[in-house]
């Protein structure tokens, strides 16, 4: 009775093993090339309607939310526990952002230029935490410097 009990709570020997910071970066990294191939191939094909484009903005929000949970799920280490948070919340603010998008369109411009803009930074913070693969720029150089552009008057 008491091992059937350890098995279903967790405990003792039954107890999942944690994560080392090098295990939890690489299933880290493995979650964010996943995420970024479902993003490239969802990108793959530009929307010919609203409802087109509406239904692909669902589809990125799905797999940005799908690698925050799937990266919060790991429990991150000890070690690294402060700086995944930190990392965490700024990809909640983009998942936030790309949900936003019908309440105000010069807005939304807004906010994707200013996330765009910040693309470096939060490639650079998952650089520090040891991540590969994770807030890796999906286009060039000169893509994200325009996309970093704000909204001109239209």
């Amino acid at each position: 009775m008491l091992v059937v009990l350890a098995i279903v709570l967790d405990l003792g020997p039954f107890a999942d093993d944690d994560l080392s910071a090098a295990e939890f970066l690489a299933r880290g990294d493995e979650i964010c090339k996943q995420a970024h191939d479902e993003f490239l191939d969802i990108q793959g094909s530009t929307p010919r309607t609203a409802a087109d484009a509406e239904a692909q903005v669902e589809a990125l929000i799905e797999v940005a939310e799908e690698e925050r949970e799937g990266i919060l799920d790991l429990g991150a280490p000890d070690s690294l526990a402060e700086g995944i948070d930190a990392y965490v919340a700024d990809r909640e603010q983009g998942i936030k952002t790309a949900a936003a998008r019908d309440d105000d369109s010069i807005g939304y411009e807004e906010a994707q230029a200013e996330l765009a803009s910040q693309q470096a930074k939060r490639q650079e913070v998952a650089q520090k935490l040891g991540f590969n693969e994770c807030s890796e720029p999906l286009v060039d150089e000169d893509e994200l410097e325009r996309q970093a552009q704000p909204p001109t008057g239209g």
